[in-house]
């Protein structure tokens, strides 16, 4: 989560920066992690999936939270980060959106829908204990889990708290 010392850094960085930052640290991390949450969660189907009701389940919200992520980053990149950039410089977007509100509502929107499918999460892994004497991969699963969940809580603060109001206020 958001330290108190981290916040006031944050709080300080400009637009350019703090959107060079969320790519960088939150984006990056989703990038790396995403695929090995997946390659996790469908060895644990595979050698644990009959036994054990709560992996099948715990697979595709996996699945379903990795699907949804990585366009929403796409939008962010291409769309709603270079629209705030251009704002925050006095330019003119080129976006077809409207008012730059439209795109951070949907951003807003998406962030709630993330919250509900990590909370889904939590509670197929019992907020990420593994049972006692599983294997390394459920063990690694989910403690990678509980560390996405704990960054992807991060970023979305970060943008909702941060990013999303400075830009608003840009007239």
């Amino acid at each position: 989560m958001l330290t108190e010392h981290a916040t006031p850094v944050l709080q300080q960085l400009s637009l350019i920066a703090l959107i060079d930052h969320i790519e960088a640290t939150h984006h990056q991390y989703i990038r790396e992690t995403a695929p090995l949450l997946v390659e996790y969660t469908e060895k644990m189907v595979k050698a644990h999936g009959e036994q054990h009701s709560e992996i099948k389940p715990l697979a595709h919200a996996v699945s379903e939270l990795i699907a949804e992520l990585m366009p929403h980053l796409m939008k962010e990149e291409r769309i709603l980060f270079p629209a705030i950039k251009s704002l925050s410089l006095g330019q003119p977007t080129n976006g077809c959106f409207g008012h730059i509100s439209n795109p951070i509502s949907m951003m807003l929107h998406e962030h709630e829908n993330a919250d509900q499918m990590l909370h889904t999460i939590r509670s197929l892994t019992n907020n990420y204990t593994p049972p006692a004497g599983v294997c390394q991969t459920w063990q690694t699963c989910y403690r990678t889990l509980a560390e996405f969940d704990a960054d992807l809580q991060n970023h979305i603060k970060v943008e909702n708290t941060l990013l999303f109001p400075k830009a608003l206020e840009i007239k």
